[in-house]
């Protein structure tokens, strides 16, 4: 029915819109803005230092950019961007630096548009422009229907879910080498493989069919056994509560699905893996989903309680055991593992829900604003049901990690990025920890009030150094002068001089996670390096 598409179509270009809050959005400004271009650039300068000869390979990272203005800036949060890859390609002593989109599918449609067609988290079905339905295959008898229906309280068909989920998969979180590929990732959704050289977005990529975003897909933080290679993930379910957790082999091939039913559906961001078990928070950051016109779509609701599961990893039969503790919220645990009939985890606890439902004027209240994060050891006894809890340390923290070798198993080290001091604001995390879990000593390298950090990656110096043996890299922004740095240090003593401090051509944005892959792990797809040019 072409006219009564244009009809539409005219009709909506004419609706008055809400553009939310007349607030600033801070995550569409400083360094949360996208860089707004895709560029290779040259060997960088080294400012300070000198690359370290062992040291060959890539670090991906990966941040949230619109390509396009938001349909509505007021709304937009930060978790909506599309995927940005930043690519810090070492080998020989020098650095390359290139980044690119992820070419999802909705970005596909938008930038064939020439303009943004979709809403975010908040605001998919009131801020998406018929546009925007028209080009995910609705037609405009669809979405009448649809409008009626909804009013009716009929809630959308699996085929009509099936159109709709593309235009949420921003493929924004995570960047991994897992089953002979890598991967960007992003919570509800299945993956994109990209080419490992030139960053070209090579397709979506869903494990065979093993991940079904209508059952969750997958989130962004899959465990990779280490010497193994086996992958651990899952997806939680957001019309109905419960998850469907998956085991896959280094192949990626399905070796274990299993559904698993909860009280109230959840944003359950992470998950930790020992050696023999899986563990999930189910914690009450509640999805509301049924009030399409409310752009408060996950609130704290303390009042639903808050528990962790445990259940054998590999066995597809094991009961879940549930364990009651306060009302929180875990957005990334640093590593777990078994220790006798006890499960130990560390992690990052914050009091509530931060980003989300924050009760106050601005829909967008700075992370800051939210009370912080800190580093807890919590201690499950799976014979008494007991949880403990010890504080590692008070000064606010997220993004902890580990040796990557020592994952699933008990390890003595860990690093976070943390705010230490009083800041300019212009940022979250100015320090870098670095935490000894056997003697109890917790160390920081602080880069100043208005020098951020991103998330921190361990590389040890070699396959058979000790643990904690190594590097961090990161990059840094400075935002005085509007500029930021690839920083490399020495894992084992952050108070020695940078290993390395390497200028970028331009600034690279505050993101979210990022992978290390050295030279000699190859991938099943081989990409050609990108030549030195600006797009």
């Amino acid at each position: 029915m072409p006219l009564l598409d244009d009809l539409l179509l005219a009709l909506d270009k004419k609706r008055p819109r809400s553009r939310g809050s007349d607030l600033p959005n801070p995550y569409l400004e400083g360094n949360f803005a996208p860089v707004g271009h895709e560029q290779d650039s040259p060997p960088l300068d080294v400012l300070q230092g000198a690359i370290p000869a062992e040291l060959r390979g890539t670090h991906y990272r990966m941040s949230p950019a619109p390509r396009f203005q938001p349909p509505n800036p007021g709304l937009y949060h930060w978790f909506d961007g599309d995927g940005m890859i930043d690519a810090f390609h070492i080998e020989d002593g020098r650095v390359t630096h290139s980044n690119r989109w992820v070419r999802t599918g909705k970005l596909a449609l938008e930038e064939r548009a020439g303009h943004a067609l979709f809403g975010g988290i908040r605001d998919l079905a009131t801020s998406t422009s018929v546009e925007g339905w028209l080009s995910l295959g609705f037609s405009a008898a669809d979405l009448l229907r649809l409008r009626v229906e909804g009013l009716l309280g009929k809630q959308p068909t699996d085929d009509q879910l099936a159109r709709v989920l593309p235009a949420m998969n921003r493929s924004n979180t995570s960047i991994a080498k897992m089953a002979g590929r890598l991967l960007s990732l992003v919570e509800g959704s299945g993956a994109h493989e990209i080419d490992p050289r030139s960053l070209a977005t090579i397709g979506p990529f869903d494990f065979g069919g093993a991940v079904d975003p209508l059952k969750g897909g997958m989130v962004a933080h899959p465990k990779i056994e280490p010497g193994t290679g086996t992958i651990y993930t899952f997806g939680y379910w957001s019309g109905r509560p419960g998850l469907t957790y998956h085991v896959l082999g280094s192949d990626g091939s399905s070796r274990l699905v299993r559904d698993i039913e909860t009280t109230y559906p959840a944003m359950m961001h992470d998950f930790s893996v020992t050696a023999t078990r899986a563990i999930f928070y189910h914690l009450p950051a509640v999805l509301c989903l049924d009030d399409v016109s409310d752009p408060n779509t996950i609130r704290w609701q303390p009042s639903r309680g808050a528990r962790i599961g445990v259940v054998l990893r590999d066995d597809p039969a094991a009961p879940v055991r549930w364990y009651e503790i306060p009302p929180c919220y875990v957005f990334h645990p640093m590593n777990a593992f078994d220790d006798g009939d006890a499960v130990v985890i560390d992690l990052v606890r914050y009091p509530r829900l931060p980003l989300f439902d924050g009760g106050g004027e601005s829909p967008n209240a700075r992370f800051e604003e939210y009370p912080p994060g800190m580093l807890v050891r919590l201690r499950l006894d799976l014979g008494t049901g007991r949880v403990s809890e010890t504080l590692l340390d008070d000064a606010p923290c997220e993004f902890p990690v580990v040796d990557p070798r020592f994952g699933m198993r008990a390890h003595r080290v860990g690093w976070v990025a943390a705010r230490r001091g009083a800041t300019c604001g212009r940022g979250i995390m100015n320090a870098i920890g670095r935490v000894d879990f056997q003697t109890g000593e917790v160390r920081y390298r602080v880069l100043g009030r208005s020098s951020y950090v991103n998330e921190a990656l361990f590389i040890p110096r070699s396959d058979d150094a000790a643990e904690g043996d190594g590097y961090l890299i990161t990059t840094a922004y400075h935002a005085d002068e509007g500029v930021s740095d690839l920083l490399i240090l020495d894992a084992t003593d952050l108070d020695r001089e940078p290993v390395a401090v390497v200028r970028t051509r331009q600034r690279v944005p505050y993101g979210f996670h990022g992978t290390w892959v050295p030279a000699a792990r190859s991938f099943d797809r081989k990409g050609e390096p990108p030549p030195f040019t600006t797009r």
